[in-house]
Parts: structure tokens; C-alpha cells; sequence
């Protein structure tokens, strides 16, 4: 039986993130790593390191080799929020204005930080509600809005997506439960699911969809046509799907068996 892929089992799923968030800095600082020396350093086995690194392998990180590895030089960069939030934008706010109609008064929300879902920041209603949220964006846009209880998660900022993000945001939002959740994403592929680049990125997103009653998952038609790496949920998990009319007919018929909750916008 082939075990490389089985967890040990006494790793939680937060201390394995941990663990491979730190070997990609030494791998950025270093150029390459020991199976050995990370195996040490962070006491656990050697397989469990091989694991990792063949993780960052497949996503094209890094290359293995005996005993180690090194950084890829052909490694793809993820474009950063604000070049990302200026594609498909007239999708995007048709996106936001819909999401934002299903807020209601004394809501308690918890809202992603990607590009999508802060456009219903421009629509949100005039009710008294509390906002979750680590985007910079939303609270920079909401920080002057007396009728809302404004939550901010902690964490280190990062640029790539806006907003806080560490081991400190997914345990902070894992406190709360609330109405609503509104959730991004970089691809949602019928057949493998929903994803994207990032394990804390993704486990943020997984906490806020199960700490919430209702969840929507906001994603323009040409999120529908690709993969990205870390998957963290199924396309039937969420309550709506929203998107735009752009959605190929296809896509659609599929997309509505998977999910009767799809909304075009």
C-alpha cells in the first residue's frame, strides 16, 4: 500500500500548513533544502518532508531531487489583487450587486477577500449588520459605515490576495458562526471542484463556509474552465452559486444538476 500520501496521524491539518508555509521560506531564502535537515527541524519523518516538497513539486515550486530540492526557475507567480481585480470587472460587480441583495437586516456576514466577492462592498444594503472579514479593501470602504459592526481578522497581510492571512486568521474566524458567507475563488471545475494556489487560502475558505448557515460562493463564467492546485470544497457544498450570464449553456445545464442553487447575474 502506497502511504506517501496519508498524513501522520497525530499532524493536525493546521500544523501540516504550518509546517510546509515555513519550508517555503527557507526554500526562498535558501534556494533549496535537505529532506534530512527539514526532517529534523521540524521533527517529524523524512517521508512526511518527501511529501511536502512533492506537494510544491507538483504545483511547480520547486524541482525534487536526491535527497533535497531546489527552487523551480520557471515556477509560476500568481498575479497579485489589484492587477486581478481589474479583469472581467463589469461580471464582477453584476457578481456583487447580487450577492449584496441578499443581506438583510441584523445579518452577521463573513466576507473573502477576493476580487469578486468585495464588490458587493459597493452595493451593500442600508441595514445594520456584522462584518467578518480580513480584505483591506472592505474595511478600508466600510470603516466610516456607522451601522455596521465592522470584524477584522488578523493575521500578515498579504498582497497577493488583499488581506490578512496566516494561522492566526483561520483560528480567529473558526470563533464565530455566522448567517451569511461570501467566498471566491480562482477556478470551480465541474468535475475536481473548487480551488486555488494557496493551502491557507484555502483553509480559510473551507472555516468560513462551515462557521455559516448560508453560503455563497461568488465566481465569474471563466472561473468555470480551468484548475488550480488545493482544493477546498465541492461545488454542491455551497448554497448559491452566483455568476454572470456569460456562463456557456453547457456549463449551465451541468452546473444546475450539480447545484440548484445557481444564480445568473
Amino acid at each position: 500500500m502506497d502511504h506517501q500520501n496519508e498524513p501522520d496521524q497525530t499532524e493536525s491539518y493546521l500544523d501540516g500548513i504550518s509546517r510546509r508555509q515555513k519550508i517555503l521560506q527557507i526554500l526562498e531564502e535558501n534556494g533549496e533544502v535537505s529532506v534530512n535537515a527539514l526532517a529534523q527541524e521540524f521533527a517529524v519523518s523524512p517521508m512526511t518532508i518527501r511529501r511536502d516538497l512533492h506537494f510544491f513539486a507538483r504545483q511547480g515550486i520547486l524541482e525534487t531531487h536526491y535527497g533535497g530540492a531546489h527552487l523551480s526557475k520557471n515556477r509560476a507567480v500568481v498575479p497579485n489583487f489589484s492587477s486581478r481585480n481589474e479583469k472581467m470587472m463589469q461580471y464582477k460587480l453584476a457578481i456583487g450587486k447580487k450577492a449584496a441583495s441578499f443581506i438583510k437586516e441584523g445579518d452577521t456576514i463573513f466576507l473573502d477577500s477576493g476580487t469578486t466577492t468585495i464588490q458587493l462592498i459597493k452595493y451593500f444594503p442600508d441595514v445594520h449588520a456584522t462584518l467578518i472579514t480580513n480584505s483591506l479593501s472592505a474595511i478600508q470602504q466600510l470603516s466610516t459605515n456607522r451601522k455596521i459592526r465592522l470584524i477584522v481578522a488578523p493575521g500578515t497581510y498579504q498582497e497577493q490576495i488583499g488581506g490578512t492571512l496566516d494561522l492566526s486568521t483561520i483560528e480567529f474566524c473558526r470563533h464565530y458562526h455566522v448567517d451569511k458567507s461570501f467566498v471566491g475563488t480562482l477556478f470551480c471545475s465541474l468535475d475536481f471542484g473548487i480551488t486555488t494556489t494557496d493551502e491557507l487560502d484555502a483553509a480559510l475558505k473551507k472555516t468560513f463556509c462551515a462557521q455559516s448557515t448560508c453560503s455563497f460562493l461568488m465566481a465569474d463564467h471563466t472561473k468555470f474552465s480551468g484548475n488550480s492546485f488545493v482544493k477546498y470544497g465541492e461545488l454542491s457544498d455551497f448554497d448559491y452559486i452566483l455568476t454572470d450570464d456569460e456562463l456557456d449553456t453547457d456549463r449551465k445545464e451541468k452546473l444546475e444538476k450539480i447545484n440548484s442553487g445557481l444564480i445568473l447575474c
